[in-house]
């Protein structure tokens, strides 16, 4: 098999149902080796909400396992947005504090990256303050040695440019953005955002599936993705992409099955680019 150039990971959001569950026995620290044996693919990505009531030596044996399986835990994302760019600065120290702890626990976890979303509506100062504000937090969590990576969402960061603009401005050789293809193609422009956000990515996620983002899993033959999931390889794999492509699905039945298949489409797509074609 041809060389890939980049790694294929998944979320464990996909199955949060059953690591909520009381009534099944999987739990976050058997990600790894689900991931590996199950899934086929080589590392994770965890929702920060996933950690709650987790203490540092909890995170730690997730490390720990990760390691043994050869799966590392690459990212770390926190799903509710910050407001950053807040005039009300109570708001802004709150989200200092709180993205601080997530570098710490994302340093625990042995994650390169941590991802966040910033709110606020883009005008006014909102996009200078929340360019400052994470700047302060840049310095402030610089000693624990992770990317911070910003996803695209409704406000200041929504439009690709925009977050491009905000990455540039805050500066720092840390600081990137976290694409999903999922929101590029509710954007309207799947590949041309892509495209746009790529080269600034630490990792890119693929929310696959017909369950919308936040919404509930969808059934039967309605669980199928929006998108071509080989045509936003090729689009990422143009601009130079060479990092990792997490996989996140809704959850449910379907998750194990919508995650191999994409696995499978996306593999077929690196051999592919690595054959010329």
């Amino acid at each position: 098999m041809a060389q890939m150039q980049l790694l294929v990971t998944v979320s464990a959001a996909a199955f949060r149902g059953r690591l909520e569950s009381s009534e099944d026995s999987l739990d976050l620290v058997d990600m790894p080796t689900l991931a590996v044996n199950e899934l086929g693919v080589r590392g994770i990505s965890i929702p920060a909400s996933l950690l709650s009531g987790r203490d540092s030596s909890a995170l730690e044996r997730i490390r720990d396992e990760a390691d043994r399986a050869r799966c590392p835990t690459l990212l770390l994302y926190e799903e509710t947005p910050f407001d950053v760019g807040s005039a009300d600065p109570d708001v802004r120290a709150a989200a200092s504090e709180r993205i601080g702890r997530l570098a710490r626990a994302a340093s625990m976890l042995g994650c390169a990256n941590l991802g966040i979303a910033c709110s606020g509506v883009d005008q006014g100062d909102c996009f200078d303050l929340a360019a400052a504000t994470l700047r302060e937090i840049m310095k402030r969590i610089d000693r624990q040695e992770v990317n911070l990576l910003i996803q695209s969402t409704r406000g200041i960061t929504e439009k690709p440019d925009r977050l491009t603009e905000l990455i540039k401005k805050i500066g720092g050789f840390r600081i990137g953005s976290l694409p999903d293809f999922r929101i590029a193609h509710d954007s309207g422009d799947f590949t041309g955002d892509l495209r746009r956000l790529a080269p600034y990515a630490g990792t890119i996620i693929a929310t696959v599936g017909g369950g919308k983002l936040g919404g509930k899993p969808a059934t039967g033959p309605k669980d199928k993705s929006p998108y071509d999931i080989v045509e936003g390889l090729k689009a990422v794999l143009a601009v130079g992409y060479q990092h990792a492509i997490s996989l996140n699905h809704a959850g449910g039945k379907h998750a194990t099955k919508a995650i191999i298949e994409a696995r499978e489409l996306l593999e077929k797509g690196l051999e592919s680019h690595a054959e010329g074609e």
